[in-house]
């Protein structure tokens, strides 16, 4: 047996357990109360710590349900995006360290980004997660393409081209945030890509559920917080984003609860 078809390990499952149980804290408390968020670094605007706060539910559901699944396989794909994520916000605190160290160091926050990295990445590498269950495109590949590239493409100008970002995003947004952001963008759009690749709807489940989890609550947050737009073209383009990934991504989820083909 290949050690991708195996059980999930006692290990894997607690290391997902504690990530999630991480991304809730800020989630709970950033979405509940922004002014006494736990576990965030940066001082900014509530708007944007309830949108940090959405991406963090979002990565808490995706990893709850990887830990609840069966086979180690099923695990692979928010494996992938949780170490690149975790990769790429250690990078963005190191290139801004005077700004995330502020308040004084946030040992926390530095230590999870500096661990989870090398404990996922040696989680794929020794579990053989290098392949798909069942590689080929899907009925909900289509959703998952547009997720990527929309996706990469943000993740890409907020983390090359910050002051661009700033300009073109649809509230008030600074270049420490633009690439925070991108760091989880562009893991984001890892997961889509390899979702879109993966015809075993077990091994998808936990990816369309968490991005699904991300589209709802920030529709939810931009509800609340829509005076902080700006009412320009990005603001009518983001709600646009919303109700397509709203639509999308649902029927994502759904696609993913019917049994798998023989």
């Amino acid at each position: 047996m290949q050690p991708s078809q195996r059980l999930v390990s006692w290990w894997v499952r607690a290391f997902l357990l504690v990530g999630a149980l991480q991304g809730l804290a800020i989630a709970i408390t950033g979405l509940a109360r922004p002014a006494d968020v736990v576990g965030f670094p940066l001082s900014t605007t509530p708007l944007n710590v309830r949108f940090v706060a959405c991406f963090y539910l979002a990565g808490a559901a995706g990893l709850l349900a990887s830990a609840a699944a069966r086979e180690t396989v099923d695990t692979r794909i928010y494996l992938a995006g949780f170490t690149a994520v975790t990769a790429l916000l250690l990078c963005a605190t190191v290139w801004y360290w005077p700004t995330y160290t502020d308040g004084g160091i946030p040992y926390p926050w530095v230590g999870s980004y500096v661990a989870e990295p090398v404990v996922g990445g040696a989680a794929i590498a020794t579990l053989a997660l290098w392949r798909p269950a069942r590689p080929g495109r899907h009925r909900m590949s289509p959703v998952y393409e547009a997720q990527a590239a929309g996706f990469a493409a943000l993740g890409v100008v907020l983390a090359a081209s910050p002051d661009t970002a700033v300009r073109m995003w649809p509230w008030a947004l600074t270049p420490v945030l633009a690439r925070t952001y991108a760091a989880i963008f562009l893991a984001f759009a890892l997961g889509a890509a390899l979702a879109s690749r993966e015809r075993r709807p077990q091994a998808v489940r936990p990816f369309a559920l968490s991005s699904l989890v991300l589209v709802g609550a920030t529709a939810v947050v931009s509800l609340v917080h829509h005076a902080k737009f700006d009412g320009g073209p990005s603001t009518y383009a983001w709600a646009a984003a919303l109700v397509a990934g709203l639509a999308g991504l649902a029927a994502a989820v759904l696609s993913t609860l019917r049994p798998e083909p023989a």
